[in-house]
């Protein structure tokens, strides 16, 4: 038999989501939440605050005792979880509390929408459950809309890999106190649990039953570790998170309804759905963001006052396949396809009106993945590229898409458009020629990749064949093999972007430090070294 008609599996996956079905096949049950006595800790899994406004933000926490076990070591039971907001960080002065109900069909996840408050101020906030309490976390307002903003400062980070080695950035950017983070993804890795070999251990090892993340059991569980870092959670303290998803939160090099085993799209979209429900249970998110089955609405605008503009753009739900293979190409016809995109059209139509609409001084498209043309051929030490120069899952492998992003800034008149970028463990700082094919056309903007804070493993302090990858390269102006974190300082005269690496992260309380300093002049697009 066919198809019933006007039903297509997209709208299966979704009815059967919403439907309240869980991954067992089975109802789930109703019951009124109780206060409950734990045998354990159940804040083990940290608290966290995001998507700040001018007059709030959510506050998250997860209810897990046993944070590894099955279900968290939770029973299926509502819990109960009280909330307090305080403008003191003693938490002396409460101005908001309040109950939510932490359920198993969330994992016992609680996001709190906080409302009502004053902008470009800082407030704290904490949870109980039963007889437990956590710890207090600190979370910021942006300033009003339109607002005069003297300076915001911001860290920019994300790749994560546990085995990588220690968290070390997130410990530096716990103790900076920023306004905010973006996390550009790859929160989590998907892959099964490695150990390295006898000559070439790695730093820490997840535990030997983890396997390759397929069900919603396996990305809880992956969330779960990950949250149990104690660096990662005074991170998340510290300030609110502005978090966004790459690849490795669902699967490699996934792109749309597809990845790259060629699984037939009916199957890797509940993947994808099991793999969207466990990132929300695990960011401070609002319901908005509430995935849909294999869907969810993950771009968004943060305006900072008059200073800044902040689109967060997804990469990854409306892109076309990486073409010719993937991987690394050269000459690759069709990566230069008209029709090809990385953000899709309705994404594409609601960029062009924010850039349209901004009177900010400041454009910043925060996402995921390289958006300046680069030539790989020398950078053999992250990949043998030498006669496949070009990156396809990278904006490399959509030029079009890339030059109608161009086309918007230079149509809106956008005056000082930064791109934020992530993915390939890598520090990288490039100006945005106005034509991408012609290295020596006018600076339109500028892009800061940012490095990973642990995948790859230690890194280097020099490049290899730098010289060559300069002159590759002359929009590049710099390249670094450490791992660490951007740190963002914007006021209406400039923006200094400070790449910041540890010494190494294979061991633990390495010193950060400042490896390069860059500046861009309000009104003159372009990098200058601080």
């Amino acid at each position: 038999m066919g198809r019933p008609m006007g039903l297509d599996r997209r709208a299966l996956l979704k009815a059967a989501f919403a439907g309240g079905i869980t991954a067992t096949g089975f109802p789930l049950p109703a019951a009124l939440p109780a206060r409950a006595q734990f045998r354990a800790f159940p804040f083990s899994l940290g608290i966290a605050a995001g998507e700040p406004s001018s007059d709030g933000f959510v506050i998250w926490t997860r209810l897990a005792v046993d944070p590894l076990g099955t279900r968290g070591g939770m029973t299926a039971a509502p819990v109960e979880v009280s909330f307090e907001v305080a403008d003191d960080p003693g938490m002396a002065r409460v101005i908001r509390s309040g109950a939510a109900t932490a359920r198993i069909e969330l994992a016992h996840s609680v996001h709190v929408e906080i409302d009502g408050l004053e902008p470009a101020r800082d407030y704290f906030y904490r949870f109980r459950a039963g007889n437990a309490e956590s710890a207090v976390g600190r979370a910021r307002t942006l300033p009003a809309a339109g607002a005069e903003v003297a300076q915001i400062r911001f860290a920019s980070a994300g790749c994560q890999q546990w085995e990588g080695g220690f968290y070390t950035a997130w410990r530096s950017i716990a103790e900076e106190h920023f306004d905010f983070v973006f996390h550009y993804g790859d929160y989590i890795y998907e892959y099964r649990a490695v150990t390295g070999d006898r000559d070439n251990p790695l730093p820490r090892a997840m535990p030997a039953d983890f396997g390759t993340c397929y069900t919603l059991t396996d990305y809880r569980r992956r969330y779960a570790l990950y949250k149990t870092d104690a660096d990662l959670q005074a991170a998340h303290a510290s300030c609110p998170f502005l978090p966004s998803f790459d690849d490795h939160e669902v699967a490699n090099d996934w792109a749309a309804d597809t990845d790259p085993r060629d699984t037939p799209p009916e199957a890797f979209l509940f993947r994808r759905a099991a793999a969207f429900q466990a990132w929300y249970e695990h960011m401070p998110v609002r319901r908005v963001m509430i995935p849909r089955g294999p869907d969810m609405l993950a771009y968004r605008l943060f305006r900072c006052g008059g200073l800044a503009d902040i689109a967060v753009l997804d990469t990854r739900q409306y892109r076309s396949k990486q073409p010719c293979g993937g991987g690394f190409k050269s000459d690759c016809r069709d990566a230069d396809g008209e029709a090809r995109t990385m953000l899709g059209d309705r994404q594409e139509r609601w960029l062009a009106d924010i850039l349209r609409g901004s009177a900010a001084t400041w454009q910043v498209l925060a996402q995921q993945v390289l958006f300046s043309p680069l030539n790989w051929r020398s950078f053999g030490w992250i990949e043998p590229s030498g006669d496949a120069p070009h990156r396809m899952d990278a904006w490399d492998g959509a030029t079009a898409a890339r030059d109608r992003v161009v086309a918007m800034l230079r149509a809106a008149r956008t005056p000082n458009p930064v791109v934020l970028s992530g993915d390939v463990h890598i520090d990288l700082a490039l100006e945005i020629g106005r034509d991408a094919n012609d290295p020596q056309s006018p600076c339109v903007g500028v892009e800061f990749l940012t490095t990973s804070v642990s995948s790859g493993g230690d890194g280097t302090a020099g490049v290899k064949n730098d010289d060559a990858i300069y002159a590759d390269n002359p929009h590049l102006k710099y390249v670094g093999n450490r791992r660490g974190y951007t740190r963002h300082v914007v006021t209406p005269r400039r923006w200094q972007a400070d790449l910041r690496a540890a010494a190494r992260i294979s061991t633990k309380d390495a010193q950060v430090s400042t490896r390069k300093s860059f500046v861009v002049e309000a009104g003159r697009p372009g990098l200058a070294e601080a």
